[in-house]
C-alpha cells in the first residue's frame, strides 16, 4: 500500500470516528444547555418571584458552563467556526498553502496534547476537593478538560492527515473548512 493510500485510509478512519463523536457532543451540548437554562430560570425565579435563593444554583451552573466550553470547542473546530486569521492563509495557494495548514494543526494538536497531559494531572488532584454547595467531587467538574481536548486532538489530527495528503498532491486533498465557509453554509 502506497503511502498516499495509507493516509487517506487514516483521514477516513478519523473522519468516521471523528464524526460519530461529534453528533454525541452535540446531543451532550443541547442537553447541558437545557439543563443550565432550567437551573437559571428556576434561580431566577426562586431569588426574586420567592425571595429565597438557591444556594447551590449559581455553582452548578458555573460547572456546566464550564463542560459546555470544552464539549463544543471541538464541533466548533469541526464547522471551522473559530477565529481565524486568514489574510496569509487566503494569499497562498497549493502545497505552501497545504503545508501552512498542517503546521496550524500540528500546533493545535501540540497545545492539546499539553491540555490533555495538564488537564488529567489537574482533574486527577482535584478528586479530593469538593464543591461547596453540593457534595460532590471536583473531579467531575475538570474531568471536561482531557476529553473534550483529546476530541479536538483527534478532529485537528484529521485535518493535519489531509493537509499532509495535500503537500504530496495538492489536488486529492478536501478543502479545509473555514470561517468563511461556515458562515457561507448557514
Amino acid at each position: 500500500m502506497s503511502f498516499p493510500a495509507m493516509l487517506e485510509r487514516l483521514e477516513t478512519g478519523l473522519a468516521w470516528v471523528n464524526d460519530r463523536v461529534i453528533v454525541a457532543f452535540k446531543w451532550l451540548a443541547i442537553a447541558l444547555l437545557a439543563i443550565m437554562l432550567i437551573i437559571v430560570d428556576i434561580a431566577v425565579f426562586m431569588r426574586y418571584v420567592m425571595n429565597d435563593a438557591l444556594a447551590w444554583s449559581e455553582e452548578i451552573a458555573k460547572f456546566v458552563m464550564v463542560w459546555l466550553t470544552f464539549f463544543v470547542a471541538p464541533i466548533g473546530l469541526r464547522m471551522g467556526a473559530h477565529v481565524g486569521i486568514e489574510v496569509i492563509l487566503g494569499q497562498l495557494r497549493g502545497r505552501i498553502r497545504q503545508f501552512l495548514i498542517m503546521m496550524i494543526f500540528a500546533g493545535i494538536i501540540a497545545l492539546m496534547v499539553v491540555f490533555v497531559k495538564e488537564g488529567a494531572f489537574m482533574t486527577w488532584n482535584a478528586r479530593i476537593q469538593r464543591a461547596s454547595t453540593i457534595d460532590i467531587s471536583i473531579f467531575y467538574v475538570y474531568i471536561c478538560m482531557p476529553i473534550g481536548s483529546f476530541v479536538v486532538a483527534m478532529i485537528a489530527l484529521e485535518y493535519m492527515v489531509n493537509a499532509l495528503r495535500g503537500v504530496i498532491d495538492p489536488a486529492n486533498a478536501k478543502p479545509t473548512l473555514t470561517q468563511q465557509d461556515a458562515v457561507r453554509a448557514e
